[in-house]
């Protein structure tokens, strides 16, 4: 499931920063920018462009989809109650497929209406 505002990518991005042992304020240097428009950033309160994101990715080791990527809640789909159980592997598939685009499509919405 992709983040629905800023604070979730910020999360992300620090998430990386501490796997990485970099500072908000090396992250700051090296993007030339001060260490407070890049807590803002993290804090989800500066917004960011794809170019900004992925340079930011660059820098920390990662891809733009995995800072924008949140970790979902959701259910397995091979235990559905209301399908019964999946067995068949292209059927898993085709149900993985569908709750992706629902997901999309919750993002969408997200930014259309905020």
């Amino acid at each position: 499931m992709y983040a629905t505002n800023f604070a979730q990518v910020g999360a992300n991005i620090q998430k990386h920063l501490d796997m990485k042992g970099l500072t908000q304020q090396q992250l700051a240097d090296i993007l030339g920018i001060s260490k407070q428009v890049m807590n803002k950033i993290i804090k989800g309160s500066e917004c960011i462009n794809v170019n900004e994101l992925s340079k930011i990715a660059s820098i920390i080791g990662t891809s733009a989809d995995e800072l924008l990527t949140i970790p979902s809640e959701s259910v397995s789909v091979d235990t559905l109650s209301f399908m019964g159980n999946i067995h068949d592997e292209s059927t898993l598939e085709k149900v993985s497929l569908i709750r992706s685009a629902i997901d999309e499509i919750h993002m969408l919405e997200e930014l259309l209406y905020t």
